[in-house]
């Protein structure tokens, strides 16, 4: 399932913070209202290098297929990040044979460990001296205040590897699931979403409260998924506002990806939405004003004639009847 790539657009240099997050952001969500499931996908285009302190726009795609059934969607450095992602692949672009979740989610786990003190030697211990994974492991003994301050490095940048995996399993259900420091597996099935990234946190805020469902209509799961992605832009660090949104199906070669202009005009309707809607402001005011506590305010003139304003205005709805 490898969505059809773009050209690559912009490249813009910039300085990233100190804390060197994961930059970017990776959305997977699960949709049911068809009569068989999706799973609706969507990241930025933004890489960090030369480790993390720069970014580039719209040079990258972060979601690649590992074979008909299941992709993978990356947050991080790319120096780390290419090698592990390349390692899943090689080892699971084969594997046409549709698995259950959990063996599929456990034999990436696998390679990722496998992967890791390698990773680890030459994105931490390099900087320190130490020649390979098990010198560091013996500076527990050795030398226990350097083992700590090198295990605590090894945190902070294990922190910004994520996998954000999403597929179907042999009965073609859809399932995601989330890859993390150490090769811990997050099952994402249960909520039906999940995201990656320095975006990722604000994405599921934005899912949480829409809310989003697994039986939404497709429109609807769409609309959410990008405007997930558009809030991550808006207020997270270091996401780009180059948008993959695609659509992913069992035994697909190919996923459909949303065009440019399209994802653009969606951007420009979830800017437009208004965050305090006539009715809502309408039945704050009537909260107010059934409110006993409040003599000064209430004896104000500005507050008698602002919630007079308010509550005799026509509702929306009563204004779209007409």
């Amino acid at each position: 399932m490898n969505p059809r790539p773009r050209k690559a657009s912009r490249l813009q240099k910039q300085r990233l913070s100190v804390r060197r997050k994961a930059v970017t952001v990776c959305i997977a969500g699960i949709n049911w209202s068809q009569s068989r499931p999706l799973i609706i996908a969507s990241c930025d285009r933004k890489i960090s290098f030369y480790g993390g302190y720069f970014s580039a726009e719209g040079v990258a795609m972060k979601i690649t297929g590992l074979n008909k059934n299941w992709s993978l969607m990356f947050s991080g450095p790319v120096s780390p990040m290419v090698p592990l992602v390349e390692a899943i692949k090689e080892e699971m672009q084969y594997e046409q044979r549709p698995s259950s979740v959990r063996e599929f989610a456990r034999q990436s786990s696998y390679i990722y460990k496998s992967e890791r003190k390698a990773l680890i030697e030459n994105e931490v211990l390099s900087d320190y001296d130490i020649e390979n994974y098990a010198e560091y492991v013996a500076l527990k003994k050795s030398e226990p205040e350097l083992y700590a301050a090198v295990t605590e490095k090894i945190k902070d940048e294990e922190e910004n590897w994520n996998l954000l995996f999403a597929g179907f399993d042999i009965k073609q259900k859809p399932h995601i699931f989330v890859i993390k420091e150490r090769g811990r597996i997050q099952y994402c099935d249960t909520e039906g979403f999940a995201a990656i990234g320095s975006g990722g946190w604000r994405s599921l805020v934005a899912l949480s409260s829409y809310p989003f469902r697994r039986n939404l209509a497709i429109s609807k799961a769409i609309f959410a998924v990008a405007t997930a992605k558009f809030a991550a832009e808006s207020e997270a660090e270091g996401v780009g506002e180059d948008t993959v949104l695609a659509i992913l199906e069992p035994k697909a070669s190919i996923s459909p990806v949303m065009p440019d202009q399209c994802v653009n005009k969606l951007r420009e309707i979830w800017k437009g939405l208004p965050r305090v809607t006539e009715e809502a402001e309408s039945a704050v005011w009537e909260g107010i004003a059934a409110m006993s506590w409040l003599p000064g305010i209430k004896q104000d003139s500005w507050f008698r004639e602002s919630a007079q304003q308010v509550l005799t205005r026509p509702s929306t709805s009563q204004t779209s009847k007409r």
